[in-house]
């Protein structure tokens, strides 16, 4: 039998109302909906059903090494990085050594894990996401009448800039805002990440579109449904727009302010109906399966997920996601599009 997991809900106050009980059928319940957890994080454990009850995913399969969550955007998170695996082991074992709850408020590193993410979209998914060159900054800040952010990009360059921009408590808010931060400025009037985001790659994903985030890279999720992958990690350096613990030492400490596009890893359309995603740094894989009719699948790896975004598959409708241990088999049918995510075992 299917083993169905029951992901951990997550109610943060960005998440929408209806985009993921919708998503599974379930009743809304007039709260935010953000996230929901399919892995092993103590901060977000799924659950499943046993013979002997409802028992948490780790007392089944052990630690997961990765993490899968549906995550629907209807207002932007905060603007935040993530760490790498030595910022990570540094900064949990020095909060650990102040003494610091692991699951306090103001607990920045709340594990030992890097972050890289792969975010693949199930709906139109906007975002900030990495840095623009400074050229072309100075080029919209100039046709817009930003002065003073142009300014301080002649002056200081990049990282100076957004230095300036979130160290100072207000600033006024610059007229010309392009659309895509006319709602960030009115949650957020006269914050300084509102000069920051003028600074970066805006990037709207259409359905099936995906990109990889590498640790450092600085980003904000504006709006949209999406598939995330993940170590199992719960690490977050934010800086701007948010009512949650803002570290900016660690934001700097960890953010990567090169200017660079985001890195696509859309797999071609014309590669078949399951294709991988190329991932070289990921302590993860993820393949895409599209079922188009009754087809069988074998778990070659000792633990593996597989999530259903779209369609009924069959043993798996839309929303849900099982587990599968090496060798066991999980019988699909279609039309459905499914998510199969495993760990890298030497992670």
């Amino acid at each position: 039998m299917t083993a169905i997991l029951n992901p951990a809900i997550k109610n943060y106050d960005w998440g929408d109302f209806t985009a993921l009980p919708d998503l599974l059928g379930l009743p809304r319940d007039a709260k935010p909906w953000a996230e929901l957890w399919f892995g092993t994080h103590p901060d977000g454990q799924a659950t499943l059903q046993t013979g002997n009850g409802i028992s948490p995913l780790k007392n089944v399969v052990g630690e997961l090494s990765f993490l899968v969550k549906l995550i629907a955007v209807a207002k932007p998170l905060s603007l935040q990085t993530h760490p790498t695996t030595s910022q990570a082991l540094a900064g949990f074992a020095r909060e650990n050594s102040l003494g610091i709850d692991r699951t306090a408020d103001n607990r920045v590193y709340r594990d030992q894990t890097a972050k890289p993410e792969l975010l693949c979209a199930l709906s139109d998914f906007e975002m900030l996401c990495g840095f623009a060159t400074i050229t072309e900054s100075l080029n919209r800040a100039e046709q817009n009448g930003w002065i003073e952010l142009a300014r301080h990009l002649k002056l200081g360059g990049l990282e100076k800039t957004i230095r300036w921009a979130l160290d100072q408590k207000s600033h006024k808010t610059p007229p010309n805002l392009p659309r895509h931060l006319q709602l960030l400025a009115s949650l957020y009037p006269d914050s300084g990440g509102i000069l920051v985001a003028l600074l970066m790659n805006h990037v709207v994903l259409q359905p099936g579109e995906a990109v990889f985030l590498e640790p450092g890279n600085v980003h904000s999720y504006l709006s949209g449904v999406a598939v995330e992958v993940m170590p199992s990690s719960d690490n977050v350096m934010r800086a701007a727009f948010t009512k949650k613990h803002i570290d900016m030492d660690e934001f700097f400490a960890t953010a990567n302010f090169a200017a660079e596009s985001p890195r696509s890893v859309t797999p071609p359309t014309t590669s078949g109906d399951a294709v991988i995603y190329e991932l070289p740094s990921a302590p993860f894989s993820v393949q895409r399966i599209n079922v188009k009719k009754a087809m069988s699948v074998t778990a070659e790896h000792e633990v593996e997920i597989y999530l259903c975004a779209h369609g009924n598959a069959g043993s798996l409708h839309q929303g849900q996601a099982c587990i599968l241990r090496q060798n066991e088999i999980l019988e699909l049918a279609g039309p459905s599009l499914l998510f199969r995510i495993w760990g890298d075992p030497t992670y």
